[in-house]
């Protein structure tokens, strides 16, 4: 009898979920249940936009941006994995000694808004999945596309400066701009031919992936 790897780990600063498949079936109910609850919740939990997802983003990372946004208080960073829930203090990616942990018990505004709207845990993980849209960065963190400088969506909204190279990089890019959007841009993605009021920065026909979002 083989003994299944092990999809949780900690490293030593969080747990980690290896395997976003196994931990969602897991007899032992490591994932919290969708907040059914709560109407946005429901919605996104929906299979429906899971699938849709599933035809923009690589797979693991459109299944931790459907847990994601269908869970109440439970995140997975898409850039690092880790597990964790809103309102945790969580150590450092570095070796952080005690001292430095306590003397940063409250995090920033902002990140704590990142951490509910994409999961993002840390600094550190935004600008990593903000890589290829470095002139973006400040505006973006902890913000929706209407906070949002008009300077700094148009750079989201493009290809950004090449700096993504994999099919992992290139998806949290693409993560970060749809969770800017309050319905990730799902709208647009089902009907892209109909004409909403918001403006369209990106035509469908001439998006290599989804450059299709409004804002």
């Amino acid at each position: 009898m083989f003994l299944q790897k092990p999809f949780i780990h900690d490293p030593g600063n969080g747990q980690r979920v290896r395997d976003m498949r196994a931990f969602l079936t897991s007899p032992f109910h490591f994932a919290q249940p969708p907040a059914l609850d709560d109407p946005l919740c429901a919605e996104f939990a929906q299979d429906e936009i899971l699938q849709m997802l599933y035809t923009v983003l690589p797979e693991e990372t459109a299944l931790i941006l459907w847990y994601n946004k269908s869970r109440a208080t439970s995140r997975i960073c898409p850039a690092c994995q880790r597990l964790y829930r809103l309102g945790d203090v969580l150590l450092d990616h570095l070796d952080a000694d005690e001292h430095t942990r306590n003397a940063e018990q409250r995090p920033p505004p902002q990140l704590e808004r990142e951490q509910e709207i994409s999961g993002l845990c840390s600094t550190m993980c935004f600008i990593l999945a903000s890589y290829n849209y470095p002139a973006a960065i400040k505006s973006a963190w902890g913000h929706t596309a209407d906070e949002m400088s008009d300077e700094a969506w148009a750079m989201l909204n493009s290809s950004g400066e090449g700096h993504a190279t994999t099919g992992v990089s290139v998806g949290l890019g693409m993560l970060v701009r749809m969770t800017r959007l309050h319905d990730l841009g799902l709208a647009q993605l089902c009907l892209p031919d109909v004409a909403f009021d918001e403006e369209v920065y990106s035509d469908w026909e001439d998006a290599d992936t989804t450059e299709i979002f409004v804002r």
